[in-house]
């Protein structure tokens, strides 16, 4: 992250002496007008995000939908003044980004499979055809079945113990069409990144014999790493690379109606080193293993469970859902293991609060945001889940397959997947408010500065967004997710922070007892003196730092009387902060406040509901 910065610094410490010599490949300068594209929630009564309505009349709720990935006018950018919404830093960046996706399971594939060949090709192209369609840029498999799909539950070597695996064979992949429809994918979109997914293993791995029910059993981790590696190599004979592969779908979680298996932490930690050594051993070592694949809410002490000392150079990555849990298990996990990637690789949304959501994935270090189910019919099939599907990205009709709808959600997903390109980097921005606008940014490798903004409001939002020395103002429509793309600003640099002391109740100062540097100080007042652990920068991107350390919510909780500290910087929401208006200092929601309240030297600070008292009203510098 210090790079870019000291880069930076270089090039005007050359130029002031007259040494900069210019380069034939120098980035070109910001654009002087930014592109924007709107998409929104629908207006149609009944036709909020995630009713069951999309599936009875899509084109009925479309007709009420202003913004449907929709190209506005392009904005002017002007010098920067005033005050800005949102303000971009890209010398401090994050992540790389591997991409935005949906799923190609067996339910969506036999949904393909019904259209006739030029309608299949129109539906495939509106998934992963990035001038055409979303864009998608990775696509989940289902090695041997899951929950949705058309069929009968199987595996690749279903039937009695087979050790050896001399049954194994992906013939129903070929069968159903799953193979054919991928490779369509992969002429359409060559660059789309397919990985895979194993609800269970073959019956006869398992503690139950059965492919609905059960637990690995210990005897067979070196086999099953084998039947993944096979399955690996049978795709790739059919001309589909597989790019990576979770260990288990969803490995704490025994569903009753459906194949699931457990697998503990330490067991994919064991199965991590053999799949490893097969890979590495079949000259495909270049393909990603993932681990955990399960709820934010587990994901943590899973991780640790399976990145032990011999485990770590097996495993590129954790992978999450999210059904449980809040998005900042991601950015512990990364903050812990900062070699690894975290991916949020299930979990569908719905609606502006929904892009919100993936807003949030990113914010905590995510690679990729990835859906579940691309399509199902007007009668929510097939599929053999237990619960009632709530609408997906495209709905086909029941009586002619080749017509499918683009729901709403499939708009606001690719307002991220369209413009946020494989190997573009996050960028250090406040989160906002959900009260106004949310935001995340990213540089493109072209070089382009992306920036989608949401309005979950009923009103439209009006914010500048700045980037270097240049801004430009926009006002997003109610319940509307905007995606700006800036040319040539994704080196525009740091807009400017300032220094000094952050004063409050009492006249007192926001103060770091004894100029600790640990993580997890909590902050308080005391007599303001001047000192380096009362010297805080607010920058633009959000961040209040001190001593090298940035002002934080513990464990990113929203509860009252939280406490406030320091810790890494990382660039997560907890660590986000706007000032109200009123005089308050806001994160996640909730207002800077001194306990009590009282101003006493060391009153310790902490997080409250927002009420404007004089505890909750401070001066920056």
């Amino acid at each position: 992250m210090t790079r870019p910065r000291f880069a930076a610094l270089t090039a005007g410490l050359l130029a002031g002496a007259g040494l900069l010599v210019p380069q034939a490949a120098a980035q070109a300068a910001p654009a002087a007008t930014v592109q924007a594209w709107f998409s929104s929630e629908s207006r149609t009564a009944g036709y909020e995000p995630k009713n069951a309505n999309w599936y009875t009349s899509p084109a009925t709720g479309l007709a009420g939908t202003p913004y449907q990935l929709s190209r506005q006018a392009d904005i002017a950018t002007t010098a920067a003044a005033g005050t800005a919404t949102i303000s971009v830093d890209t010398a401090q960046q994050f992540q790389t980004v591997l991409g935005v996706g949906s799923s190609l399971e067996e339910s969506t594939v036999f949904n393909l499979a019904r259209m006739s060949a030029a309608g299949r090709t129109n539906a495939l192209r509106a998934l992963v055809d990035p001038s055409a369609g979303a864009g998608f840029n990775v696509a989940r498999i289902a090695f041997g079945t899951s929950d949705f799909t058309s069929h009968d539950f199987y595996t690749y070597d279903d039937g009695a113990a087979d050790p050896s695996l001399s049954r194994f064979s992906i013939q129903r992949d070929i069968d159903d069409k799953i193979i054919s429809t991928l490779r369509e994918a992969l002429a359409i979109n060559p660059n789309l990144k397919i990985f895979a997914s194993a609800w269970s293993a073959p019956p006869w791995m398992k503690s139950s014999n059965a492919i609905i029910t059960g637990s690995l059993l210990d005897q067979y981790i070196p086999t099953l790493a084998t039947y993944y590696r096979k399955a690996i190599q049978a795709y790739a004979a059919q001309g589909i690379p597989i790019y990576g592969l979770t260990l288990q779908n969803e490995p704490l979680f025994e569903p009753a109606d459906y194949p699931g298996m457990r697998v503990t932490a330490d067991q994919e930690r064991r199965l991590a080193i053999a799949l490893r050594a097969e890979l590495t051993g079949n000259g495909l070592g270049a393909t990603k293993i993932w681990a955990f694949d399960h709820n934010f809410s587990e994901g943590v002490s899973y991780a640790q469970g399976v990145l032990t000392g011999d485990a770590r150079a097996s495993v590129d990555g954790i992978a999450f859902h999210d059904y449980a849990g809040d998005p900042s298990a991601m950015a512990t996990v990364k903050a812990q293991f900062p070699d690894k990637d975290v991916l949020m690789t299930e979990r569908s949304v719905w609606g502006t609060a929904g892009a919100d959501r993936i807003v949030q994935y990113f914010r905590n270090q995510s690679t990729l945001y990835e859906g579940w189910v691309s399509m199902l019919d007007q009668n929510r099939s097939p599929e053999r889940w237990s619960g009632s599907p709530d609408p997906t990205m495209l709905v086909q009709s029941a009586s002619n397959p080749d017509t499918f709808w683009k729901t709403p959600d499939y708009n606001m997903i690719a307002q991220f997947s369209k413009f946020v390109r494989a190997g573009a980097k996050r960028v250090a921005t406040g989160y906002g408010s959900t009260g106004t606008v949310t935001d995340v940014a990213f540089v493109n490798p072209d070089n382009s500065l992306v920036t989608v903004v949401v309005n979950q409001t009923a009103s439209n939002q009006t914010f500048t967004l700045r980037a270097g020395g240049r801004q430009f103002t926009s006002t997003l429509p109610a319940k509307t997710t905007g995606t700006y793309v800036w040319p040539g600003a994704g080196d525009a640099g740091t807009s400017p922070s300032r220094s000094g002391q952050i004063t409050g109740y009492g006249g007192k100062c926001v103060d770091v007892p004894g100029a600790s540097t640990a993580n997890g100080t909590q902050v308080q007042l005391w007599t303001c003196n001047g000192s380096p652990a009362q010297t805080w920068t607010v920058g633009s991107d959000g961040t209040v730092r001190v001593l090298g350390k940035c002002l934080d919510v513990n464990a990113a909780s929203s509860a009252n009387g939280t406490k406030a500290q320091i810790y890494d910087c990382n660039g997560t929401a907890a660590q986000q902060w706007t000032a109200g208006t009123d005089g308050t200092l806001r994160s996640l929601g909730k207002c800077l406040d001194a306990t009590g309240p009282s101003s006493a030297d060391g009153t310790k600070l902490q997080i409250w509901d927002c009420f404007a008292g004089d505890n909750q009203r401070w001066t920056l510098p």
